[in-house]
């Protein structure tokens, strides 16, 4: 017997040819409980202000149809070889705002193939580890809280006046934007302090300043 011969065989003796009924019932019963996990984990774990359910119904039933395709790759060589031909054409073109939504959907990816794999341990474990991870991450306090400074002043010595009690006050800013209509200067300032009711007093003294206001936000600070 060649070598060829002996690769050949060995190669097919991994491709079992019959999937049994029960194997499919288990294995995509075992999809669909840690799908109900993830759906649920993101559910908990999500902050984003606009909560999409279809999303993350859609995310969690990936490792559904994920599992049913290793399972029929495992199955059949034929299958396999256009399996991988078919899903290297796709492409997915919708964009991931949020990073947290990129990490539950690699999550149910591998859901899918761990089960459809058959090693059933490993996707309880990562369940386990993943699900403390977020929640316990979550629990860390945020030492800065960012907000956006939007004001509206009528001359340049007020801007400048507002920058000085910034710093009077030790509070961090970046300035984000400057316009200039007319006479009239509308700044963005990104700034961190707790003591807002004190920067609205301070503010409100200013001389010049036709408005201002203190907005909450999520992203990241410059600073």
């Amino acid at each position: 017997m060649s070598f060829s011969d002996i690769f050949k065989k060995n190669f097919l003796d991994n491709f079992t040819g019959n999937i049994s009924v029960q194997l499919v019932f288990i294995t995509l019963i075992m999809s669909l409980l840690f799908s109900i996990i993830v759906f649920f984990v993101y559910k908990i774990s999500s902050k984003n202000t606009i909560y999409s359910k279809n999303f993350n119904i859609t995310m969690s039933l990936i490792s559904i149809i994920t599992a049913s395709v290793v399972l029929s790759m495992q199955a059949n060589i034929v299958v396999s070889l256009g399996m991988v031909g078919a899903l290297s054409i796709v492409r997915f073109r919708t964009a991931i705002k949020e990073p947290r939504d990129l990490l539950f959907l690699f999550w149910s990816i591998s859901n899918g193939i761990i089960i459809g794999a058959g090693i059933y341990s490993i996707v309880f474990i990562l369940a386990i580890v993943i699900t403390v991870g977020l929640l316990g991450f979550d629990l860390i306090p945020s030492t800065k809280i960012p907000y956006l400074l939007i004001i509206n002043v009528d001359n340049i010595e007020a801007l400048d006046n507002t920058i000085k009690i910034l710093k009077e006050e030790k509070i961090k800013y970046h300035i984000k934007s400057r316009n200039i209509s007319k006479g009239k200067i509308d700044a963005v300032i990104e700034l961190s302090t707790k003591k807002t009711d004190q920067l609205f007093e301070n503010l409100s003294k200013i001389n010049g300043i036709t408005n201002f206001n203190l907005l909450s936000q999520d992203g990241e600070c410059q600073f």
